[in-house]
């Protein structure tokens, strides 16, 4: 900045002279008029916040002490009521750089670049006021509610000053919005608090998130009602879980209902996004040839059409336009070792559809209700996922959950206990979503006849899966062992009621046959393996294979 020809301090000092003591009764002699003209046009200032300037700054280089609001009626020896719209006047100059606040204390000083500029008596460039956007107030609101840790400032207080800032800023969109759903102050406030850490890409630690804004008795009463799950941003679907345990170990965060509240168009920046764990690309799916029984076949070629780009998005829009929904949902249930999992691969591949494949077993968790949220949370992804391919041009992927046995079977007893409860609570989710489902869901299954009714008008396709017949088999074997002959294909094919699993198992003996002794085994211990692999498959109960 370059220098300034008269002194800056000194017509400052004029300027407090004839405000000391004055009750505000300003004599305005002529070095007073001229001071305040040329102090209010360099700075742009007002006649008021020069006069709070020059006080403030005389205190800060007389005693090397910082300024309250009380401080203004002493100096002019007035009532404080009488200066009380001072504040506001006060907030602009800390937000145009002359003060620094001190929050702690709640008092204010000259900025160091300002007490530069008084020393060198050179200008001072103001802060263009910036107007707030949502993302800033979210910061700023945090930083506020965060600073009573360590800091000795009461939950009235804090909450006051909260409630303030945000009727500052009540044209802001996002505050209209969290206003119209959630009356409460500080039930928005904490919503604030949590939307801030989700904004940073964390998680919110409850406790910490509670202590930041109550006090005493009412920071348990909180506490027991999110951990009861009966706060009101938990009964609107606002706040979800994502680790429970006890209070401390407790970590919670905005749901996409509530992301979307807060965050509006920006929502799918924060939403809930898959698991790269749980995605199957298509591209990495390897070709295997797979032989039905000619009924299913057709099925499959039905279904394999179906779901072809082009072809889906017609049945879709046809669905919609009658009012139907829209999802397709299939079921693939048969004997263990049949093909299911591996048709679903299959599909997957020659659709160029990738597979979002759900073990069905990880979704159980210790604690009560923690396993329906986490299938609640694979919808609610996938959902995502299918929206954002969507937008992309991409085709929306496979939702497979496979082994599903457990979660479609039939309604156990309520008053069999907890787990009985949780797993009525499952079934209830997915029926709730394969109702809304708009997107493509394959379950597979060994115990159809044991599945809930509720569950049957849900799949729109249902592809039963047989042992595969003599013909088929020796297709199977040939296809899997290219060194056979037919004939001793098809004596393989008779001799043994295999699943294409179970052919699998055989196949893989035969390659570890060769590595460990580098050679083929003979047809007769070919047999041996094939007898062996009966015998376990009649003791070992059921298995788990990979289609033929």
């Amino acid at each position: 900045m370059d220098k300034i020809r008269w002194s800056v301090s000194k017509a400052m000092s004029c300027v407090f002279d004839a405000l000391k003591k004055s009750k505000l009764r300003v004599k305005k002699t002529k070095a007073y008029s001229s001071a305040i003209s040329r102090l209010c046009k360099l700075y742009g200032l007002s006649q008021t916040q020069v006069w709070i300037l020059c006080m403030v700054c005389d205190r800060y280089v007389s005693r090397d002490d910082s300024f309250i609001m009380s401080n203004f009626s002493d100096v002019l020896e007035v009532s404080a009521m009488s200066i009380m719209t001072w504040k506001k006047e006060v907030e602009l100059l800390i937000e145009k750089g002359f003060f620094e606040w001190n929050r702690r204390d709640n008092d204010f000083q000259p900025a160091n670049d300002y007490m530069a500029s008084l020393y060198e008596n050179t200008g001072f460039a103001a802060k263009e006021r910036r107007e707030v956007d949502e993302m800033d107030f979210l910061t700023c609101f945090a930083e506020r509610y965060e600073s009573r840790r360590g800091e000795d400032i009461s939950a009235w207080k804090i909450q006051r000053e909260l409630s303030k800032y945000e009727d500052e800023h009540q044209k802001l969109k996002m505050i209209q919005r969290v206003r119209g759903e959630i009356e409460e102050r500080n039930s928005r406030f904490f919503l604030y608090d949590v939307a801030h850490d989700v904004m940073k890409g964390g998680n919110s630690n409850l406790n910490s998130t509670i202590c930041d804004l109550y006090d005493g008795s009412e920071r348990y009463s909180v506490a027991s009602r999110m951990m009861d799950e009966s706060h009101v941003l938990f009964k609107k679907g606002l706040l979800e879980f994502t680790k429970k345990g006890n209070l401390t170990d407790a970590y919670i965060t905005l749901t996409d209902k509530a992301k979307k509240l807060v965050f509006a168009d920006k929502a799918f920046l924060f939403e809930d996004v898959l698991d790269d764990k749980l995605l199957i690309k298509a591209e990495t799916i390897k070709e295997k040839r797979l032989f039905y029984s000619q009924q299913n076949q057709k099925e499959i070629d039905r279904l394999k059409n179906a779901l072809q780009d082009e072809t889906l998005t017609k049945i879709q829009e046809r669905l919609g336009e009658q009012g139907l929904p829209t999802g397709v949902a299939v079921l693939l249930y048969g004997a263990p070792g049949t093909g299911k999992t591996e048709s679903v691969l299959q599909i997957a591949r020659e659709t160029g559809r990738h597979v979002v494949h759900v073990d069905i077993s990880e979704t159980k968790s210790a604690w009560f209700g923690e396993s329906e949220k986490q299938v609640k949370k694979i919808f609610t992804s996938y959902k995502n996922a299918c929206v954002a391919c969507k937008k992309k041009g991409e085709k929306i992927p496979i939702l497979l959950f496979n082994e599903a046995d457990a979660i479609i079977s039939k309604r156990k007893d309520s008053n069999a206990g907890n787990c009985a409860q949780t797993e009525n609570a499952i079934q209830n989710i997915i029926l709730e979503e394969l109702e809304n489902l708009k997107g493509i869901f394959i379950a597979t299954t060994n115990l159809a006849g044991n599945m809930d009714g509720a569950f049957e008008r849900r799949f729109l396709f249902k592809v039963k899966f047989e042992n595969p017949s003599i013909e088929s088999k020796a297709c199977i074997w040939k296809d899997k062992l290219s060194w056979l002959d037919e004939s001793q294909a098809k004596i393989f094919a008779s001799d043994y009621d295999f699943s294409g699993g179970q052919i699998d198992n055989i196949v893989r003996k035969i390659a570890m046959n060769e590595v460990i002794l580098g050679e083929r085994p003979a047809m007769s211990e070919i047999h041996e393996m094939c007898k062996s692999e009966k015998i376990e498959a009649e003791s070992a109960g059921r298995k788990i294979g990979f289609g033929a």
